[in-house]
């Protein structure tokens, strides 16, 4: 039941802060940068430690990422598309939402509060937004037919510290 709840919670927030933050990455303006190691973690803090993670591919969501030692990833299907939850023993865990249409506010400016700039993800193009009043992050990329969202709380952070960075250095679509 904690799952499901877990499940449906992650699926409101990513809702919520990808329409409040998903664009294009030509669209995107620069931003002054947030006050937070996670949306702008230096490339030496974000590749290493992932090699030895477990590997979880999702063959409906045509994506592999790495994820930390000890956490749970429960794949389930949302209603745009399947929805990973990588699920740690303390602390927020990571949701990761495939959808075959643009996600919410696609393309849209950026709301007050917000943090966005551009990123590649897996060698896709996208963008990474800190939403500073719900202290979310959320990156969102465009595949080939599909979107990839990846969110985490920053409120209540996870171990290994800087698991998101991780998690997204380690993502490639398939």
């Amino acid at each position: 039941m904690r799952i499901r709840l877990l499940a449906g919670a992650s699926l409101l927030v990513l809702a919520v802060t990808a329409a409040a933050c998903a664009r294009p990455p030509e669209a995107a303006a620069p931003a002054t940068p947030a006050p937070s190691s996670t949306l702008a973690a230096p490339a030496s803090t974000a590749a290493p430690a992932v090699t030895g993670w477990p590997v979880f591919t999702s063959a409906a969501g045509r994506f592999r990422l790495r994820y930390p030692p000890g956490w749970r990833a429960k794949e389930s299907s949302g209603s745009g598309g399947p929805v990973l939850s990588l699920l740690p023993p303390r602390g927020a865990g990571i949701s990761v939402l495939v959808t075959f249409t643009p996600p919410p506010g696609w393309g849209a400016a950026s709301p007050p509060n917000t943090a966005c700039r551009p990123v590649q993800v897996g060698g896709l193009r996208g963008s990474r937004c800190l939403d500073t009043l719900s202290m979310v992050v959320t990156t969102t990329a465009q595949g080939h037919e599909r979107w990839y969202v990846l969110a985490t709380s920053l409120r209540r952070p996870a171990a290994p510290a800087g698991a998101y960075d991780r998690v997204l250095a380690s993502f490639q679509p398939r």
